[in-house]
């Protein structure tokens, strides 16, 4: 990738287990693969949260649309006794195959709720973030593009699969700072794929701060930018961002948010999510993908907004 850090790399020992390096309990290893079904604004995700040094795993399946409803979901707990292996991982309904090192991986799940098969397979490296974007939240941390294909059952309703997304790993203590607050915004297809991490001034600017932008095959690191956010009743309905990239090229896309999920997650933290549809100005380069923000509690509300 132009202008990636060279010091940050991703290896195929990444798609392992991550042994905790001291006995912090709020050591945390995460996996989450994201989906959608953009014609009706349906959201969901896969996400396992391993805790080891409290010997805990949990795993979450979420499918929502509008604003907040929930459609489908599973949550379960188990504990665990020696490091998972993450590239054969089974844990409750849930397993996740490596297929191909860094590049494709099955997801599968079944239970009385839902079911699913999918496939992921990356169409761009991982990008590594610096632990600077987000201080004191991870050791560890890529995102990574690519397409999504398969199937989801839930009720009585069965959907076929096929979207660009992204998938997401990381690894490392999880501090919350008191004063938090940060977002994203990201955006795949076959031709373009962007992911922005937006680090706010103390002043309100969405500041962009770092990120990749690819475009016909050609990955580069996003320098700067800026991300401009429309509220209704306190809650992103529309965004925009203007982002320069390490090979000079220049990244403006405008996004309708189609669904939202907004949720207290707890230990005084607020999150929320949007799905995206993505376009360049002119109404070119249509693609998917999601905006967002995490507040601390206090933060949140000393800006004017509804309490979650």
């Amino acid at each position: 990738m132009i202008g990636r850090d060279p010091a940050l790399v991703v290896t195929e020992a990444d798609d392992r287990f991550h042994p905790p390096t001291n006995d912090d309990p709020a050591w945390i290893e995460t996996l989450w693969f994201p989906f959608w079904v953009p014609e009706e604004g349906v959201s969901a995700s896969v996400r396992v949260r391993i805790s080891p040094n409290a010997g805990r795993l949990e795993g979450t399946l979420a499918g929502w649309r509008g604003d907040s409803q929930g459609l489908f979901g599973d949550r379960w707990s188990e504990a665990i006794v020696e490091p998972p292996d993450l590239v054969d991982f089974s844990t409750g309904p849930l397993r996740i195959e490596r297929l191909e090192p860094l590049s494709r991986y099955r997801l599968r799940y079944e239970s009385e709720r839902a079911r699913l098969d999918l496939v992921f397979e990356a169409i761009m490296p991982p990008n590594p973030v610096s632990p600077e974007e987000s201080p004191g939240m991870f050791a560890g941390h890529f995102e990574q593009p690519g397409r999504v294909r398969g199937e989801l059952r839930h009720g009585k309703r069965s959907h076929a699969i096929d979207c660009h997304a992204i998938r997401d790993r990381s690894w490392g203590p999880r501090h919350m700072p008191a004063e938090l607050r940060l977002g994203n915004a990201h955006g795949t297809s076959a031709s373009l794929a962007f992911f922005a991490y937006v680090n706010p001034t103390p002043d309100g600017v969405e500041r962009i701060t770092s990120g990749y932008l690819l475009v016909d095959g050609v990955a580069a690191a996003i320098v700067d930018g800026v991300r401009e956010t429309t509220l209704r009743d306190g809650l992103a309905a529309a965004v925009r961002l203007e982002a320069r990239d390490a090979a000079g090229r220049s990244l403006q896309v405008r996004g309708e948010c189609v669904n939202t999920m907004a949720s207290n997650a707890g230990n005084g933290v607020y999150a929320v999510l949007n799905l995206v549809r993505w376009s360049r100005l002119d109404g070119s380069d249509v693609c998917w993908g999601e905006n967002h923000d995490v507040w601390s509690e206090q933060a949140w509300l000393a800006a004017g907004r509804r309490r979650l």
